[in-house]
């Protein structure tokens, strides 16, 4: 029996395997998922969904008349820092949330020698489609559906034809008021922009900072008696160590993988569907428009 392939369609259609990890660059994604819904593989496949609405709808389309489980790979929201002020949210924990702010920092393209930068930034869409995804998938899922949206990119890398920063505005239907910013730069010590790497959520009655990466997130509410004596306190969800740099992280990809297989083998959803994903989407592409046309896009 044959079990290596040169070929990804001929592996999905040898029968051997009954789902897949796609991991190929996101211009690729539809076609790959749509070719294993088709012999009736299930899918996690790798953030963003898609380039646009009209390939992420051919593969939700694929997926469902398949039958198949189609998830994407939007691992932070598995970090238990993340589910704690998810759930602090709800429960009111600060009050009505009032404004939220998430920034990412991180080396991008910008990890490789000078003569690479330009080639490396050619593979990516830009930095609010790279970076931006996951947060504008956070954003969503702990404050609901978003009504307007005003963006602002640049780049500070002159060869890189790409944004390689981006400050995004959004107003959410609940009328929370969001802020997504973040940025390629290569700035290598952890330490130093560990602080750029969060998101701040201020309610009516308190404040809540959780780390994007894990694993601790900070809270205050005038309602506490410990925060009363304390002031702002710091909390660390699981078994984690705060002072080891990606270890949340890390274990947040395993529980994703997790998630999707135990959705293939129980027959379940998954808890990051092929559907969130492409309100995301939505988010970031009307972001795009945003800015190309200078104007605020209605997401109503």
């Amino acid at each position: 029996m044959k079990h290596a392939f040169e070929d990804y369609q001929e592996l999905l259609r040898s029968g051997l395997v009954q789902a897949v990890s796609v991991c190929v660059p996101t211009k690729l994604h539809s076609q790959v998922v749509v070719e294993a819904a088709k012999n009736g593989v299930h899918v996690l496949c790798e953030k963003p969904l898609a380039l646009d609405l009209e390939e992420a709808d051919k593969m939700l389309k694929a997926a469902s008349s398949a039958g198949i489980k189609l998830s994407v790979g939007y691992n932070l929201r598995f970090l238990p820092n993340h589910l704690k002020v998810k759930e602090y949210i709800e429960n009111s924990r600060i009050g009505k949330p009032i404004f939220a702010k998430a920034q990412l920092i991180a080396t991008g393209p910008y990890g490789v020698p000078d003569a690479q930068i330009a080639r490396e930034a050619e593979k990516r869409v830009g930095c609010l489609f790279d970076l931006g995804a996951h947060l504008a998938d956070l954003m969503i899922w702990m404050f609901g559906k978003p009504s307007y949206v005003s963006a602002y990119f640049s780049a500070h890398v002159p060869e890189v034809k790409v944004d390689d920063s981006a400050l995004t505005s959004i107003c959410f239907e609940s009328g929370l008021m969001g802020e997504i910013s973040v940025a390629w730069a290569p700035i290598f010590n952890y330490s130093a922009i560990e602080t750029s790497r969060q998101i701040q959520v201020t309610g009516t009655r308190g404040i809540l900072e959780s780390d994007i990466f894990g694993p601790s997130f900070q809270f205050y509410s005038t309602d506490s008696l410990s925060c009363k004596i304390k002031g702002k306190i710091k909390l660390t969800p699981g078994k984690f160590d705060p002072k080891i740099p990606f270890q949340a992280l890390s274990w947040s990809y395993k529980r994703e993988i997790d998630d999707f297989l135990e959705s293939v083998a129980r027959n379940k959803t998954p808890s990051i569907t092929g559907e969130d994903a492409r309100e995301s989407l939505r988010l970031i592409l009307a972001a795009y428009d945003s800015y190309r046309n200078k104007s605020t896009v209605s997401l109503s």
